[in-house]
């Protein structure tokens, strides 16, 4: 549980602390001199975490009773934990003790039980973490965080219907907000649950005027269902709000090719092409397309790319092969390809294309 959590929780909450002026930090109070720091870590981000680690644990130390230095110190030694390669758990502890010392002196501190949560599943003590992660919505029933979590262990542990009807009480809390809406929908995306994601989804659109990622979104989990005609709409409806999401244009073109359409295929895989000139299994594929289509020059010449920016071997003995498939077969119209469709993205599930 542990490992698919916490590996995916932190992008998807807002922020563990206020993210701090190159300048030497000199200020009269210790909420000036917490702010500065703050903003110092702002600007410097992940490199500047030990300065400011520094700057926490010596406001800890001129006032046991300051609760922010304990909660952002906790915050940076988690944020050590997760975003370096070494694993040291003394930070994990490090941290532990502040969040427990900062609970100490408030027991309805809610954002504390949650980081101690996320530290529990560190440690790989699933028990300890759930029962901070009620405590702290408990004391904080609007607080989002802490249901993003426990919907997403609900989830890893094959509680689809718990976590469906978590989900639905706890929205209730949150009327006319499409944030937990969107949230709720990608913890259920990511889980596989797509027919879920997507009902989450449609009723972020009502609330959004504009909304092309959550459209975007939508579009994979139909594509991932093989509901290709309201993926080819969520797409469509994406590049409308946005024209610059060309990683639609790459789900619109396997969208089309499992509709039968090659040429609206062909069409978007050469527009995503174009903006995204060095994605080699987007050549791949639309050197397939091509093939399909019947257009053995275009076919050959695409080939012939993916044969030259390719750095994987893979890429190019395949290109190699076909090259010489293709030379060897005399151009015979509408030949069927012998090469290998890549992977589709879509984001929690990849989708495979059979060669045809």
């Amino acid at each position: 549980m542990k490992t698919s959590i916490v590996k995916n929780i932190l992008p998807l909450l807002s922020v563990l602390f206020l993210w701090f002026s190159p300048q030497d930090i000199k200020a009269d109070t210790l909420e000036e001199t917490y702010a500065s720091a703050i903003r110092q870590l702002n600007q410097e981000g992940f490199e500047g975490i030990d300065k400011a680690l520094k700057v926490f644990e010596e406001l800890i130390q001129k006032d046991p009773n300051f609760i922010k230095a304990y909660l952002s110190a906790a915050d940076a030694y988690l944020l050590k934990y997760e975003f370096t390669e070494k694993k040291d758990k003394q930070w994990l502890n490090v941290a532990m003790n502040h969040l427990d010392t900062a609970i100490g002196k408030d027991k309805n501190l809610s954002v504390a039980y949650f980081k101690r949560a996320i530290i529990y599943l560190n440690l790989e003590d699933p028990n300890k973490a759930l029962s901070d992660l009620k405590k702290s919505m408990e004391i904080s029933p609007t607080y989002l965080d802490p249901k993003i979590l426990y919907l997403q262990y609900l989830l890893s542990v094959k509680k689809k219907e718990d976590a469906r009807k978590f989900a639905e009480s706890s929205i209730k809390l949150f009327p006319k907000d499409p944030a937990p809406l969107k949230f709720f929908g990608d913890i259920f995306f990511r889980e596989g649950a797509y027919g879920e994601a997507i009902e989450f989804y449609k009723r972020v659109v009502p609330l959004v005027p504009k909304a092309p990622n959550t459209h975007l979104a939508m579009g994979k989990a139909y594509q991932n269902i093989g509901k290709y005609s309201k993926a080819i709409e969520s797409f469509e409806k994406a590049l409308s709000q946005n024209p610059e999401l060309s990683e639609a244009h790459f789900n619109l073109a396997y969208c089309f090719t499992e509709s039968g359409k090659l040429k609206e295929a062909i069409a978007h895989l050469e527009t995503y092409n174009k903006k995204v000139p060095k994605d080699v299994s987007a050549m791949n594929n639309l050197a397939l397309l091509y093939e399909q289509a019947g257009d053995m020059q275009k076919a050959r010449l695409m080939w012939l790319k993916v044969k030259e920016v390719a750095e994987d071997k893979v890429y190019k003995e395949r290109a190699e092969q076909n090259l010489y498939r293709l030379s060897s077969s005399g151009e015979r119209t509408k030949e069927a390809p012998q090469g290998k469709h890549d992977s589709h993205k879509t984001g929690g599930k990849t989708n495979e294309k059979k060669s045809k």
